[in-house]
């Protein structure tokens, strides 16, 4: 089968990223021909498909003379916010991508297309090749633009409903989308999330420290929830812990905050790792992992940590929980913490922080405790945490498509 993998952000930092990526590596053990379309801009490589196999649309040039359009507002390199985007600047930015989109169905004529993001390209690619099977794959942040964007999403996501399949994170997620963007649940399929058992996997023997090494990784960001984490670490004073903050603020506001909630204290650490190799190597050497976001669409980390036998607190998110079932949260490798109220997607009420700071220490508590006691990582959820891996995620995912 011939396959294009389409996405309008750069193949890597990212979830969405990642996930692209790892879809491709995945699927070369089937041997479909597979080519790809993504963003790029200088400081970044691509080396999971050939040059005759890519497709790049290069930002900062003359042609798009402004950065990647991030699909969050928020994004761990240089890029553009959609909302501040002139009609000049989405001119520019569909010229480009209709150009490649054309050419590429010029040169190879696919016989199914995965189009990332419910959003601006996807309904493209539905528009440019009308024949073709089109299978959606929905982030999550899809969804939120067209929510705070309801302007670009009347005027440039179109025919969404046309596709002929979409791949949803959760059964919840299902909802939402039908909600969103009219598209049929019999058009959809949950398929969860996978992770790379090549990268995240535990040590061959757990080696334990004097401190209890707690870790998070994600944004720097208020919806991440991280001022909270801070803020509730510094207030359980424990003297066997240290927290270490993995990731680089890229907002000025974010990087005097966060330096200045660690501020005079030793046992916190703010830095961050080359890549997704190089994250799996920091994750083994820690024993809890902590999100305390107040939006994710699946919560993927969570599920890497675990698959690196780490024990994790994380907030109720719906399509984490489902993915992941009961006997996994009964096993009490994973602690979820009750959100505050939200609103605007991920703004919690003020009035609220109080009582979800120290539902948040009691969870942390709760997860030091077994550390203490070196409780071995049950295996057999160790065993459930591997069928959530890329492998079987693609092997799902490809006995779908053989089957259309």
């Amino acid at each position: 089968m011939k396959i294009l993998h389409v996405m309008a952000q750069l193949p890597a930092r990212t979830g969405s990223g990642v996930y692209y990526r790892n879809m491709i590596e995945e699927f070369k053990a089937y041997g479909h021909t597979q080519k790809a379309l993504f963003a790029m801009q200088p400081g970044y490589g691509w080396e999971i498909l050939g040059e005759e196999d890519s497709y790049p649309v290069h930002f900062q040039t003359e042609e798009l003379p402004f950065p990647i359009a991030g699909m969050s507002d928020v994004m761990p390199y240089e890029h553009t916010v959609y909302s501040e985007m002139t009609d000049t600047m989405l001119d520019q930015w569909k010229a480009a991508f209709r150009e490649k989109l054309e050419e590429i169905k010029k040169e190879y004529e696919p016989d199914l297309i995965f189009a990332h993001h419910l959003w601006i390209l996807t309904s493209m690619v539905r528009e440019i090749f009308p024949d073709t099977k089109v299978i959606g794959i929905c982030h999550n942040t899809d969804l939120r633009q067209a929510r705070m964007n309801p302007s670009i999403k009347e005027n440039h996501v179109l025919d969404l409903d046309r596709l002929d399949f979409v791949y949803a994170a959760s059964e919840e997620q299902k909802k939402e989308i039908e909600e969103v963007y009219s598209i049929p649940l019999e058009k959809q399929v949950a398929v969860g999330g996978g992770f790379n058992q090549n990268i995240f996997y535990p040590p061959s023997k757990k080696e334990y420290s004097k401190k209890i090494r707690l870790a998070y990784c994600a944004k720097i960001d208020p919806s991440k929830g991280i001022y909270e984490l801070v803020e509730a670490y510094r207030e359980l004073g424990l003297e066997d812990t240290s927290l270490d903050i993995i990731g680089v603020p890229q907002e000025e506001e974010n990087r005097k905050r966060i330096t200045k909630a660690i501020e005079g204290d030793d046992s916190i650490r703010l830095y961050n790792v080359k890549n997704q190799v190089a994250l799996g190597d920091e994750l083994r050497t820690k024993d809890i992992f902590l999100m305390p976001s107040y939006y994710e669409g699946l919560g993927l980390m969570a599920i890497e940590s675990l698959a690196c036998g780490l024990y994790v607190v994380t907030t109720e998110i719906e399509a984490l929980m489902s993915l992941l079932g009961d006997g996994i949260k009964d096993s009490g490798v994973i602690e979820y913490v009750p959100l505050p109220r939200i609103y605007d997607v991920d703004k919690p009420y003020d009035e609220d922080l109080p009582l979800f700071k120290e539902r948040l220490k009691e969870a942390i508590l709760r997860q030091v405790e077994k550390v203490r006691r070196q409780e071995a990582f049950p295996e057999e959820v160790a065993k459930e945490i591997k069928t959530h891996s890329w492998q079987g995620l693609v092997g799902k995912m490809n006995d779908f498509i053989e089957s259309l």
